[in-house]
């Protein structure tokens, strides 16, 4: 009997370990660029877990697809009128300290249709189709049409997200210092894997057109994820051994 409850006690803590594990209950992605208005994309069904407040994962899926449009003033980057951002996919990742805050390289992909005077929603093709890769290092560049359009990507962090140089400009150098904007995440969640973590990129943007001069744009994308811990397995393996002490004692 003392070598079952010895055995039992290392069952015990084996699964006390693994239910202590937080499950993915809800996530969902945003984007923003400059004052545009924001684009939400719910991940329903997506997946993932986090086992402590320095780690939680997301794992790679469909479960964000979706497609936002939003106006751009023409007055403001003539002759733009509309843009679509659509997320078809992402990857997968396990975030822990980078260095000391959450974070790390998770790729959301699609595309930003940049449509013009021409173009949507007259039924037109768009002036530029720009491979979306939000959330790690990367740089695309794309033009056409008097359109010319640069954005710089970077990593997710759970601290603070900057763009430098958020000013409309030729060019930027000591005569005209550069302006910065910033979005901030935060870590809310506990030792046992419950809680909300949110994280933020930044995506530096330049855009110019034929008609105006190039312009430095703030993208920030926000990528909120709750975990709920999943004690069940735990309750279960406690009720067990108060049975089994029970029954150790009624034969004693």
């Amino acid at each position: 009997m003392r070598k079952l409850f010895g055995v039992l006690a290392i069952g015990f803590f084996i699964v006390a370990g693994q239910a202590s594990a937080g499950a993915l209950s809800s996530a969902s992605f945003a984007f923003r660029l400059g004052t545009l208005p924001g684009a939400t994309f719910v991940g329903s069904g997506a997946t993932g877990t986090a086992t402590s407040n320095l780690s939680a994962s997301l794992n790679a899926g469909t479960a964000f697809n979706g497609a936002f449009t939003t106006s751009i003033p023409t007055s403001a980057s003539p002759p733009l009128t509309e843009i679509q951002v659509i997320v078809t996919k992402n990857a997968g990742h396990t975030f822990v300290p980078n260095p000391t805050v959450l974070g790390g390289n998770l790729s959301f992909q699609g595309s930003a249709n940049v449509y013009g005077i021409s173009g949507f929603p007259k039924g037109g093709a768009p002036l530029l189709a720009i491979p979306l890769n939000i959330g790690t290092p990367n740089t695309v560049s794309l033009g056409a049409g008097g359109v010319s359009v640069t954005a710089i990507g970077s990593s997710w962090t759970a601290g603070v997200a900057a763009v430098t140089g958020v000013k409309t400009t030729t060019s930027m150098n000591a005569t005209n210092p550069a302006g910065t904007l910033t979005a901030m995440g935060s870590n809310g969640l506990t030792p046992g894997g419950g809680g909300t973590l949110v994280l933020v990129t930044p995506t530096k943007v330049w855009a110019k057109t034929s008609a105006a001069p190039a312009s430095v744009l703030a993208a920030f994308s926000t990528l909120t994820l709750t975990y709920v811990p999943e004690p069940g397995t735990l309750l279960l393996l406690g009720a067990g051994i108060a049975g089994l002490a029970a029954l150790g004692r009624r034969r004693s």
